[in-house]
Order: C-alpha cells, then structure tokens, then sequence
C-alpha cells in the first residue's frame, strides 16, 4: 500500500509540473452570464441569414438533451447547393463553460460576411468553400454556467458527459459508449453527410494551437503540413504550436475522430483568454489558417462508364493520411505542400488507378480527376469508429512508451500485408460501403483477414446500423469468415472486430493484426467488361455550377435502422460498454462597411450588459 501511494503521489506532483502551460482547471470565470444567451445566439445567426440571403443558409443539426436547438450557419456563395468546393467546419464551445469561444466563431462569422466583396481573402473563401460555423454545441452545459454554475454540469452537457471524449475514435470512456449524446451525434451526423477537408474547434484556456494525435504519442502522416497550418494560425502570437498528446492526452475528442475516420484535418484552438476576445491575434490567425483550405490536389472521381460519381478513398504518396470523396459529387480536396506526388483513388468494386508524378504548384490547386472502371474488389472503405481499452496518458507512457505505431487507416481496402495491430480488449468498426452491403448468401459472406496469422482471437460484430444492435456471428484468430444466416440481416453495412486477447497493452503488435474485411457477398467485381487501368489527368475544371443537392447535412441518417430481431446480442448503445478482453456479450466498445448588415453589434450590445 506505502509504495502505491508514494507512486500515487510521484504521478500527482509530476503531472501538476508537467506543462509550463498546462491547461487551467478552473476556468478565470465563474459563469458565462456576461455572455449572449442561447437563444441571442440562434437570433443574431438568424439575423444574418435575414440580411445575407445570397451567402448563407441558417438551420439547426439537431438538439441537446435538454431539446435546445444546435444553431448552424453555412457561409458560401451557394449555401443551398451541393457544390465540388472544399468545405470547412468551425465550431465552439463543446465545454459549456468555454464562454469565449462561442464569442470567436461568431466574430469570424461577421469578419467573412462583412468582408466579402472587398476583393480580399474572405471573397475567396466564401466563393471558393463552403464553411459551416456551430458556434454552440453545448448550449445545456453554457446556459447551465450562466444560471448555476455551483449546482448544475456546465462543462459536459445536461447528461455530465464530456462531449469532447465522446466521440468515436480512440474512445475509452467518455459517456456510456461512443456518441451516447444527442450533441455529439448530431455533429456527427453533419458531418458525415459532408465532407470537410478543414476544420477548428475553439476551447479555452491555455496558449496551444493543438492538431491530432490527442490519443497517442504519435505524429500525423503528414506531421510537417500540419506544423505548417499550425504556425500559420500562430503567426507572431505566444502561442505554441503542439501535437495534442505532447502536453494533454485525450481520448475521443473532435481532432482525432475527425481527422481517424473522416480524413478532416481538424485543429484545436485554445484561447488564452476566457475574457479578452484577442481578435488582433485571432482574426489574422483564422485568416492565415482558412486559406490552406484553397491549396494542394483537388477533382472529381467518377465511373468510367457513367460518369457516376463514386465515393472514394484519396491515398497519398509519399505517405500521407487518407482523405474521402463526397458521395454526392465525388469531388475531393486534398491539402498539400508544394511538391510531387502519387496520389490513388479507390473504390468498392473499382480497379484503382494512381496517378504519378502530380505536381503540387506553389500557390492554388491541380485538378486530379479520376475515371475508375469497374472491376475491383469489395472491401472496408472507411473507419466508422475505433475503441481503445484504456487511455495513454502523458505522465505514464512518456517513460515506459507506446510501441503501437500501426494506423487504422491500414485495415482498409484489399489484403496488401499492411496492417492495424489491434489493442487488446479494443474494437474497430469497418463500413463497408453504403452502396456496397454485405449480403446474406450462401455460405460465408466477410473474411476477416490478419496481416501476419495473427494468434490473437477476436470476434466479428454486425449490423446495418451504426447506432444499432451489433449480432456476432464469428470468432476466432487468423483469418476468419463470418456468415449473416443466422443473424437476423439480410444484409450490412457495419462490421466490428472486437480484440478478446490479453497481450501487453503497450507493445508493438499486442493485439490482432487486421489487413483487410473482404466483402465476399459480391463476389469480388461489378463488371468486367475493362481490365485497363487507365490513368486520365483530364485538366477539366468541373467547379460547382451543375450541383443539384441542397442541405444534404439535415442529420436524419444514422439512428432510424434499429434492428428489431429479437437477438440479445447488443451494440455500442447498451448498457456499460467497458469491453473486458476474454468476455462476450456487448459488440462494443464572428464594421459594417461595405453594405452588408451587421447583427454583431447586436450580440456585442448583449455581451456588454
């Protein structure tokens, strides 16, 4: 007992010296009452779409638990058009007691609209994206800091869930499970249903311009990009720029499931300041930050045959983390440094085609469109979510290390001997495509394949429904196959692995070592009818006049697939979902001089009261 307190007290004294800048615990305001309401908030977004109908479009994504409304703005030249332009997102204040930073969105929100069509960059941005500001997405935990702070959660939200670790990669325990909140699944939801290659959530308070990882000791593919976007924001500021786990390790915040399973590259902006808004530091900084997005490789894959647009994995060499398509336009924008380039698009059921020596210039973009035929295999596309089985924190693992340096990203696609070494006691979810499901037919219908024979067990979890109940239907170590019949599907879309092995957490290749989920169900090709794999370079600029969809984002997708067999077997929404290796049961795991209106000086006039 003596020697476990006095390593108590080592972790205790170590981790408070840890940070010359470690993040404030207690914030320097005792509540946000001098802060706009929620409801001054949805009103000054609504002014602005009243006064700038031509560049924004005004709407909620969902609501939180106590049923206020997630206010959203999108700012571009077509807000109601599904456009092949890159798309950013920019949100605040997911600790409600973060006052500042809704106070940030909303001042890059009134710089954009007022700004644009003075020649500048906020012409470019609003002509070139598409930016979608969630100045709010904790108005319960906010509203609860402005009325009680000493009574009532005010960081997490009205569930006392910290929404920033409930999401769904390198998850371990914030909430019941992965996106157990109504906030949280409605940012998710959004942003599934779009495509953002950028990205910024606001936090106070402590000096850090912050990018994944957040989870683990390890740097980002494209580690010296992200050095650059991050000491672009900077500029001549105080700030550091950092990789998240250097200096406060987290599990399942926004950088890393954004960037794990969506391809955004999505930073943490820690505001110094929960009273100084700083906008001499932060308007040149979001400026700076906000004009990589109109750099690197962009275009547009599609079917060779139809001209359909596909959604498809953007795989960088030399080795970069994979971006996505846009399921509605296909269309892609991949942040880069000047440079060349391979650059590979993959789809469900296409031949790949790479395409060499793409020269990135040194300022703007090269259009890269893709044609694909069909002819190739069915597998995993994307990571839906990752769990981890406990966390990697700084003070601890700075010391004893952690080895684990495969990516999940290296589970999709086909069997190619790369491979995402599995925690044990963790768990992957693999989507398979949603126009590529996992059929049942006769006999197997996944393989499950190891990159190295893996001895490991695991078992293999189903549904068509992300939020749904999850039905195992195998088990086992190496390769192994697994059948729907039985299950209660006739077809899926979801598959989980769960690792039920017990090696050492820390080291290199403790768990399974998954290559690839092979969907055997469609046999391996759409079509044959062309085995050249043809590598078009095609200059045409397809910008965004012919896009037809509007509002895509409306969150309506992901929670109405409930499965209603009458199986026990549970998913990530039931009950406790600490996952122990060796068990079974649970499948889990902001003047106006320029003619544009300007409400700010409405929601400044409530800051000041």
């Amino acid at each position: 007992m003596r020697n476990v307190l006095l390593v108590s007290i080592f972790v205790t004294i170590f981790a408070a010296g840890f940070s010359a800048h470690a993040k404030i615990p207690k914030k320097s305001l005792t509540s946000c009452a001098a802060f706009p309401t929620h409801t001054a908030i949805g009103n000054t977004l609504q002014a602005y779409a009243t006064a700038n109908p031509g560049i924004t479009d005004f709407f909620s994504i969902g609501t939180s638990v106590e049923g206020r409304e997630l206010w959203a703005l999108r700012v571009s030249s077509s807000p109601g058009v599904e456009s092949a332009e890159p798309e950013i997102r920019i949100i605040g204040t997911i600790h409600g007691n973060e006052c500042m930073s809704v106070t940030t969105v909303m001042s890059i929100i009134d710089w954009l609209i007022n700004d644009y069509g003075s020649g500048g960059l906020a012409d470019d941005l609003i002509d070139g994206t598409e930016i979608l500001f969630i100045p709010l997405v904790n108005p319960d935990g906010y509203m609860s800091y402005t009325s009680a702070p000493l009574f009532k959660s005010d960081r997490q939200n009205a569930n006392g869930v910290d929404m920033n670790r409930n999401l769904g990669f390198g998850w371990v325990a914030g909430g019941p499970y992965p996106f157990s909140e109504p906030e949280t699944i409605a940012l998710r939801d959004v942003s599934q249903n779009n495509s953002f290659n950028l990205g910024l959530t606001y936090h106070t308070d402590a000096p850090y311009v912050n990018a994944a990882w957040n989870y683990k000791p390890h740097y980002p593919l494209d580690d010296v990009l992200f050095d650059d976007i991050g000491y672009s924001y900077k500029g001549i500021s105080s700030y550091n720029v950092v990789f998240g786990w250097d200096w406060y390790a987290i599990s399942g915040d926004v950088n890393d499931w954004s960037l794990g399973t969506q391809g955004t590259f999505d930073w943490t902006i820690e505001l110094i300041s929960d009273t100084d808004p700083q906008w001499s530091i932060h308007g040149p900084g979001v400026a700076d930050f906000l004009a990589w997005a109109l750099v690197g490789a962009e275009g547009i894959v599609t079917d060779a045959n139809t001209g359909t647009p596909l959604f498809a994995r953007i795989s960088i060499e030399p080795e970069g983390e994979p971006v996505f398509t846009d399921s509605d336009l296909g269309d892609f924008h991949r942040i880069l440094l000047p440079g060349t380039y391979d650059i590979t698009a993959s789809a469900n059921g296409y031949q790949p085609v790479t395409l060499t020596g793409v020269t990135v210039p040194l300022s703007g973009t090269i259009q890269v469109d893709f044609e694909l035929y069909p002819g190739g295999s069915f597998d995993a596309i994307s990571i839906n979510r990752m769990t981890m089985p406990q966390e990697i924190p700084t003070t601890v693992y700075q010391f004893i290390g952690y080895d684990n340096e495969t990516l999940t990203s290296d589970a999709l696609g086909p069997p190619d001997n790369l491979f995402y070494s599995m925690s044990p006691g963790g768990t992957i979810t693999l989507d398979m495509g949603m126009d590529t499901l996992v059929s049942d037919i006769v006999g197997p219908d996944i393989n499950v394949v190891s990159g190295t024979g893996s001895s490991d067990p695991i078992e293999i979890w189903v549904s068509n429904d992300q939020d749904g109940s999850f039905v195992q239907i195998a088990s086992g170590t190496g390769d192994v196959t697994g059948d729907l019949n039985g299950s209660g599907f006739s077809s899926i879309r979801f598959v989980r692995i769960i690792d039920t092995g017990s090696g050492t957490f820390n080291t290199a290749y403790a768990g399974y070592d998954l290559d690839a989920v092979e969907n055997i169900s469609l046999g391996g090709d759409i079509d044959t009818d062309s085995d050249t794999d043809t590598d078009t370079d095609s200059d045409t600029d397809t910008d965004s006049d012919t896009d037809t969809d509007s509002d895509t984002d409306s969150d309506t997708d992901s929670d109405s697939d409930s499965d209603s067999d009458g199986d026990t077997d549970t998913g990530d929404d039931a009950g406790s979902q600490t996952f122990k290796p060796g068990t079974s049961g649970c499948g889990c795991e902001i003047g106006d001089t320029r003619g544009h209106s300007s409400p700010l000086a409405f929601y400044l006039d409530l800051f000041t009261d």
